[in-house]
């Protein structure tokens, strides 16, 4: 039987069903829009899970995916995993990595680091100036064993044109530039001073001095899948946001930021 308020009924029954499907609609495409992964793994002061922002590569990162509007994690993992589920479309994104002989489904963002390679040396024993590495000569250069540094560094240890002595690790070059052993100890610019604040007291680092004179640049990226879904979209977001950040100053505010947050902004 008709009545008014059965029709009232009705019309709000519809309303209300039309309602809870546009909010299904609508929260089910909210939760299908997962934060994509970015693998990452442990290299202070550049990558860390318990870093302030994650270091100063992936502070950075964590700077460009917000201004290209990604959500995102972090997840860290040995760095060979890292990279081939990357490579295999299983994560979206890898930080961070040099340019591969085989960038078979990976494309490069950024750079996101430039690294500097420089000689260490005591500052009461200072080296002759030098404007490029072709230059150095007449020093004891300490290295680190298993390291590729620049092109051409061994080769000229082998021909006699450097006079290289090799460590098993960083801190024992430096042990050994402390106590005179060597002359000079070739490392990144970042990673040296690092390594020095760490493992050092404040008296022994007020030794140590670095060259103006950077002997080689090397670039890190990060490394996004062109094997995942929107792998080459998710790309070119990410490096406009770099591009843009870079032209804006962006960039390097923010790389002076972390550098500060890590104690790092006098180097």
């Amino acid at each position: 039987m008709y009545t008014e308020k059965a029709t009232t009924m009705k019309t709000f029954t519809i309303r209300l069903a039309a309602a809870l499907t546009i909010a299904s609609l609508f929260f089910g495409s909210t939760a299908q829009a997962d934060p994509i992964v970015i693998t990452s793994g442990e290299y202070p002061p550049f990558t860390g899970e318990a870093l302030p922002e994650g270091g100063l590569v992936n502070g950075l990162v964590t700077e460009i995916a917000k201004k290209a509007g990604v959500e995102f994690t972090f997840e860290y993992l040995p760095w060979k995993r890292a990279l081939a589920l990357t490579q295999q479309g299983q994560k979206a994104a890898s930080s961070y990595w040099a340019e591969r002989s085989d960038q078979t489904g990976l494309t490069m963002v950024g750079p996101v680091q430039v690294g500097e390679t420089v000689l260490f040396y005591r500052k009461d024993k200072p080296i002759p100036e030098f404007a490029s590495a072709e230059e150095i000569k007449d020093i004891r250069i300490g290295a680190t064993l298993g390291y590729g540094y620049f092109p051409g560094f061994w080769e000229n240890g082998e021909n006699g044109t450097y006079v290289i002595q090799t460590a098993k690790d960083d801190i024992s070059n430096f042990r050994k530039l402390k106590a005179g052993r060597i002359d000079a100890f070739v490392i990144d610019r970042i990673v040296g001073w690092t390594l020095v604040q760490e493992n050092f007291t404040a008296e022994d680092r007020a030794v140590f001095a670095a060259s103006e004179t950077v002997l080689a640049e090397s670039y890190g990226y990060l490394q996004v899948s062109t094997q995942a879904e929107g792998g080459a979209e998710l790309a070119q977001k990410l490096q406009a946001a770099f591009d843009a950040m870079k032209a804006s100053g962006a960039l390097e505010a923010k790389k002076a930021e972390l550098s500060a947050l890590m104690g790092l902004a006098d180097y």
